[in-house]
């Protein structure tokens, strides 16, 4: 989908929608079950951050990645997930995996 000079692609769309989804439900103290909705929200800006940037990524290993990401959130503190994503999405992209 064109928007002015940029392109999305559908996977663009859905982390903008969902980081829409987890602002408003920081604003109004919506409940999201075994989450904490700030570190979510952090954590979804970075991936489309850098799915942004880099618009040539394999989507299924990019997912599992994200997908590992999102649910270590659970167990680990925020700086641990953050330094696992980069560390493994740097791998990746040295591997050429992603």
């Amino acid at each position: 989908m064109y928007f002015g000079p940029f392109f999305f692609d559908t996977k663009e769309i859905f982390l903008i929608l969902a980081s829409l989804l987890l602002g408003c439900a920081l604003l109004f103290g919506w409940d999201i079950w075994w989450f904490d909705k700030q570190v979510v929200l952090t954590l979804l800006i970075l991936i489309l951050i850098t799915k942004g940037l880099l618009p040539a990524i394999h989507n299924e290993a990019f997912f599992i990645l994200a997908i590992t990401a999102l649910f270590l959130t659970l167990y680990l503190p925020i700086f641990q997930v953050i330094l696992f994503y980069f560390i493994s999405f740097l791998i990746f992209r040295l591997l050429r995996v992603i």
